[in-house]
């Protein structure tokens, strides 16, 4: 049974609960019913119908002709509106993707809304499908040309062009944990995506090299090495600009982290930066508890680093005139062994600090010490 919700004006198959499947609210038959007839009928009606079943025959070019022509009839058609946002998106070309026409047609379809607040959900749930539907296409036009270069800053410039609607729509309706979800989901696939191309292209290149010192020619062995090289410097090159253009993503990425931390759920990032905060504090704890032993640690590292480097200088300083065997292997056992006693006393210090690095030991002696 067809019916148009009240409040947002989605047109839909009655649910066994009652309620629109786009902003929540609850539906009474008759009125839904009598809102979806008067909708279908007239000219405007009549235009609708043509926009929807050129909707359902993904015919999106033609679907935007015919919400066009509505609007020209009644420029405060929500419906109208709405319908033509998300046929500016999928008419789009992979290298311009409308999102920001899109955006501002779906805030008309809000303006012009009897209700707002339910309109507005209902423009985050077709925007959270539009989205969903629309990335594959650039992930796929990656991953056909991933080879050339640049082929990931397009990537991340496209998505984050068709991410502007996912942020639209987590606006519109943010404690709505699914719209958030979707942000995340695809953020991690575009950081995660490339890492893998150009590992397959470094190892590739590793193994052609590999596979041409084989051949009994030296020339193409040479060749198939330089070859090689080429390719892994190229490989190289790529994951590191891989690296520098996915950081636009990772902001994107925390940005949607957070949201769902707040929507009561822990996401990877969170839980890393949990154990992380929970292994600082562990650690200063620890740092705490044997401040005198690192102290006494640090003083013995300090003693035999200075006599090490003494032997070391002695040592140099007397080999061109001719000192004994004796003398050389005191100085050699005396630098030795300093040197081995300053490297325990730091590993000793690291451990008694519950893992902190030697240079952050050092920095927060520094600190006591003042």
């Amino acid at each position: 049974m067809q019916i148009k919700c009240t409040s947002c004006g989605a047109t839909q198959e009655l649910a066994a609960n009652h309620q629109c499947g786009y902003c929540g609210s609850a539906i009474e038959q008759e009125k839904a019913q009598e809102n979806y007839k008067s909708s279908t009928t007239g000219e405007v009606g009549n235009l609708m119908m043509m926009a929807e079943t050129a909707v359902d025959a993904t015919n999106w070019e033609e679907a935007l002709q015919y919400y066009n022509k509505v609007l020209e009839k009644d420029i405060t058609n929500s419906d109208a509106w709405l319908g033509k946002g998300i046929a500016m998106v999928y008419t789009s070309k992979i290298g311009d993707i409308k999102t920001k026409e899109a955006i501002a047609y779906w805030k008309n379809a809000i303006k012009h809304a009897e209700n707002a607040d339910a309109m507005g959900k209902r423009v985050a749930k077709e925007i959270n499908t539009v989205v969903n539907a629309f990335y594959p296409a650039i992930e796929n036009h990656y991953i056909e040309f991933s080879g050339l270069d640049n082929s990931y800053q397009e990537l991340v410039s496209r998505f984050a062009t068709l991410e502007n609607a996912q942020d639209y729509a987590t606006q519109l309706d943010n404690d709505n944990i699914t719209f958030h979800e979707t942000g995340y989901a695809l953020c991690k696939r575009v950081i995660d995506l490339p890492k893998k191309y150009a590992s397959a292209a470094h190892s590739s290149a590793l193994a052609e090299g590999i596979v041409g010192q084989f051949t009994s020619n030296e020339y193409s062995r040479k060749y198939a090495a330089q070859d090689a090289r080429d390719k892994m410097n190229k490989a190289n090159a790529r994951k590191a600009e891989i690296e520098e253009a996915s950081r636009l993503i990772s902001i994107l990425l925390t940005k949607y982290s957070d949201s769902l931390f707040r929507l009561g759920h822990e996401t990877e990032e969170h839980k890393r930066a949990e154990e992380s905060f929970k292994q600082r504090v562990a650690s200063n704890e620890m740092f705490e508890r044997n401040i005198d032993k690192i102290k006494t640690n640090y003083l013995v590292l300090k003693v035999s680093g200075v006599i090490c480097l003494a032997a070391c200088l002695y040592f140099t300083a007397t080999i061109n005139s001719q000192p004994t065997n004796l003398t050389l292997w005191f100085l050699g056992i005396t630098g030795a062994i300093s040197g081995l006693i300053a490297v325990i006393s730091q590993k000793r210090m690291e451990k008694l600090s519950g893992g902190k690095k030697f240079g952050d030991i050092t920095k927060a002696l520094k600190r006591r010490s003042n």
